[in-house]
């Protein structure tokens, strides 16, 4: 999806005015992930919101239908980069290198200002590098996981982003050793997290009796991760429907390609209820317990105070190749914040039908074991919260940069 769009120089053409060409702010987002879309859309409606003469910003890049309801232009669908894991990227290369390069171009044509790279680091990375070298300011939100893995990547954030916004408190010390332009903005979905309806009510629209199970699957926002996960889900269950009640649901990420979901969930014997992403949060919140991919999903998951348990599964030889990069034992961000297993993470070969079967019965029986995990989860909630939303911080900062 390609809209047309008006150059600063086209825009000068058709108004008189001389205070045109300098106070047209264009800004490049790559938001190339659901959670990247989400953050972007909160940054986009700051600036729409305060927005004032004689200064106005132009939004295109890469992006989804939440954010092209919100007058950004989409240069690239964000589903088209939806890869994860090594080999799925180096089989994706050219595909990624000839959006990398319609970004680059349409950037230039448009004199764009600056860009905000939002997560997605092998890609953002290389792309800090070719606008910075263009001489267009680079911002980068959601740092790259440099704590965890390829902590040589400082070295690239150093060199090529100007401004860096990052959202978790032990990363400061890291930025501060490296003397690298930093904003600590706070996590931003904790502004994010509404629900709307209670969870009793929740429960009765959707049929489920209070002394019975809702049990929600989030097998992730990518086809690999739906692909690798959402089969031994299903296995999951339907052993788990032999000794419970169970009404169960899916979260649908809303970038999914069409289909995909149904391609699975016909071949299984259990019935699964399929929630849009609308009504995430009262889904996730009228849960008992929910089966999550590890991601943000698990901070989501947290912050409403649901016991879970987070698996993961990529390409073998991706983990083979990897995983001797990692400088972790942790996946999940509830524990990585912690410092411990919160909550049980099954990654790779461990990620099996008996084992999470075993855990979840295990947070079922357990009225403790569940009540430990909402202990956690409020510490969590405590240690994130700021006085002011990420996308008020990061407004401040761009207008600050782009109009002085």
């Amino acid at each position: 999806m390609k809209k047309v769009m008006k150059t600063r120089d086209a825009v000068d053409s058709n108004h008189s005015s001389p205070m045109n060409s300098s106070n047209i702010k264009n800004i490049l987002v790559v938001a190339a992930e659901n959670s990247a879309e989400n953050y972007a859309a909160q940054i986009v409606r700051e600036f729409k919101r305060k927005e004032t003469p004689p200064y106005s910003f132009h939004f295109f890049g890469v992006g989804g239908d939440k954010l092209a309801a919100q007058d950004f232009d989409i240069i690239i669908h964000n589903r088209e980069l939806s890869v994860v894991g090594i080999i799925e990227v180096i089989s994706s290369l050219r595909k990624l290198k000839r959006v990398m390069n319609t970004l680059y171009s349409t950037a230039l044509e448009l004199k764009t200002d600056a860009v905000i790279l939002i997560d997605y680091p092998d890609f953002n990375l290389r792309l800090a590098k070719k606008f910075k070298k263009a001489g267009i300011r680079v911002y980068y939100y959601i740092s790259p996981t440099v704590w965890a893995w390829r902590y040589s990547r400082v070295k690239t954030i150093k060199k090529y982003v100007d401004h860096l916004f990052i959202i978790f408190p032990f990363e400061i010390p890291i930025y501060v050793k490296e003397n690298i332009p930093f904003t600590y903005t706070g996590h931003p979905l904790l502004p994010m997290i509404t629900v709307t309806q209670s969870r009793e009510s929740f429960r009765q629209k959707l049929n489920v009796p209070k002394d019975e199970i809702l049990l929600t699957l989030l097998p992730g926002s990518r086809k690999s991760e739906v692909t690798f996960l959402l089969p031994t889900m299903l296995e999951t269950v339907r052993r788990l429907m032999n000794e419970y009640k169970i009404h169960l649901f899916l979260l649908k990420a809303h970038n999914l390609e069409p289909g995909l979901l149904e391609m699975f969930l016909k071949q299984s014997p259990v019935p699964v209820n399929v929630i849009e992403q609308e009504n995430g949060y009262n889904l996730m919140n009228a849960s008992d317990i929910i089966l999550s991919t590890c991601g943000t999903s698990n901070l989501e998951i947290a912050m409403l105070g649901v016991p879970f348990t987070a698996v993961y599964r990529v390409n073998k030889l991706s983990y083979l190749l990897g995983r001797k990069f990692v400088k972790i034992n942790l996946y999940s961000i509830v524990n990585i914040l912690t410092g411990k297993e919160v909550i049980k993470e099954w990654i790779q070969h461990e990620y099996t039908a008996e084992n999470v079967l075993g855990e979840l019965k295990r947070i079922l029986d357990n009225p403790s074991v569940r009540e430990e995990m909402k202990t956690e989860f409020k510490r969590i909630h405590e240690q994130l919260i700021q006085p002011h939303h990420p996308p008020e911080i990061i407004y401040e900062k761009i207008y600050s940069d782009l109009t002085r």
